[in-house]
């Protein structure tokens, strides 16, 4: 019988992953570090044992979403309307700041305003994923320096929206006015708002009617129904399925089976982030990264000390010590796995050449 070549290539990952982990934990060093290199020893650069990226790249978002899934499940709507301030204040400041900072540096060195402008939008994103997960392994989600970041962090992910809807004007394949982008955001943006207020509406009366029931196994089946349907609904409208997981964990996290729901979630959470983790590896070219060893830990320096400054002086100017906004900046002051989907499409519109696609993605990596 033909065995699937995803199939192969997750019982690949997890034999190799399973070693490496426990090696880690052994010499005391992050797991997300022996994941990575786990992707990068069994990826196409590596031995080359991974044949369908594009499914373990399907797995690797399904892990991204059950994370944001479970973030939201500690928070809830109440909550982020206390973070508003930090969503659009310290969020819209932190992300105008590192693009408009990061082009300014690149055309210096002769890029033209197009591509420096794309190079501000990769810049501008730190890692979802692994920041949240970081501040759940050290229950800090809900502590000053964490609620900053998850500010910032939920900003970030709306701007990718924008982000999308400009690189084809800025690869010149597009027309598009700059009143029409205003449109398709303005339009995502309603429908964000629609679908948290129908979601708030609904899933409380569906969770009580199926509550009656009284059956773990229909409850679990339709809160990942509603996982689904609430991060489909959303990347209908531009918008990213980690967003909508997000969104439905929030709405979620005001029932009564909040607890029970993040118990059931989170062995496979942290089965499916694990392999998020590893698709990271899988993208590096370990002979690029020897090749521009030296641009790469230069890019790696700028990348890191220029969003550590802007986040701290973000932080600082909503009122946050000194400490607190160093906490933040340091958890934040890398690239996110937002911007290697951007960095995919800028690519296809000649605003990233080849060279440089290998150089950022080993420094976002390495940050």
């Amino acid at each position: 019988m033909h065995t699937p070549p995803l199939f192969e290539d997750l019982l690949i990952i997890l034999l190799v992953s399973v070693p490496v982990a426990l090696a880690c934990l052994r010499l005391k060093l992050p797991l997300l570090v022996g994941l990575m290199l786990t992707g990068i020893v069994i990826g196409p650069y590596g031995l080359g044992w991974i044949k369908d990226l594009e499914g373990v790249e399907i797995l690797a978002e399904i892990g991204v979403m059950l994370l944001l899934f479970t973030i939201g499940l500690e928070f809830s709507l109440n909550r982020l309307r206390e973070m508003k301030k930090l969503v659009l204040i310290g969020g819209g400041l932190q992300v105008l700041l590192t693009v408009g900072i990061t082009a300014a540096t690149a055309m210096f060195f002769g890029r033209s305003f197009n591509q420096a402008l794309f190079f501000g939008f990769l810049v501008a994103l730190s890692s979802t994923a692994i920041v949240l997960k970081s501040y759940v392994e050290r229950n800090e989600v809900d502590s000053p320096h964490g609620r900053a970041g998850v500010g910032i962090l939920l900003f970030q992910d709306i701007s990718v929206v924008l982000m999308m809807l400009v690189i084809p004007i800025l690869g010149g394949k597009d027309s598009l006015s700059l009143a029409s982008v205003a449109k398709n955001l303005g339009g995502s943006l309603l429908a964000l708002i629609l679908i948290v207020l129908s979601a708030a509406f609904l899933i409380p009366r569906i969770l009580k009617i199926v509550g009656k029931l009284r059956s773990p196994e229909v409850l679990l089946l339709t809160v990942v129904l509603l996982f689904l349907g609430i991060s489909f609904a959303t990347s209908q409208f531009g918008l990213s399925l980690a967003l909508g997981a997000f969104i439905a964990g929030m709405v979620l996290a005001e029932s009564d089976y909040n607890h029970q729901i993040t118990a059931d979630i989170l062995p496979f959470r942290d089965v499916f982030n694990s392999i998020f983790f590893v698709s990271i590896g899988l993208l590096l070219s370990v002979g690029s990264l020897i090749e521009n060893l030296f641009a790469v830990l230069l890019l790696v320096v700028f990348l890191v000390a220029i969003k550590f400054l802007i986040i701290w002086v973000v932080v600082r100017l909503l009122r946050f010590p000194q400490r607190i906004s160093v906490m933040a900046a340091v958890g934040l002051a890398q690239i996110g796995e937002f911007s290697f989907i951007l960095a995919k499409a800028g690519k296809g519109f000649d605003l990233l050449p080849d060279a440089d696609y290998q150089k950022f993605l080993a420094a976002s990596i390495i940050s």
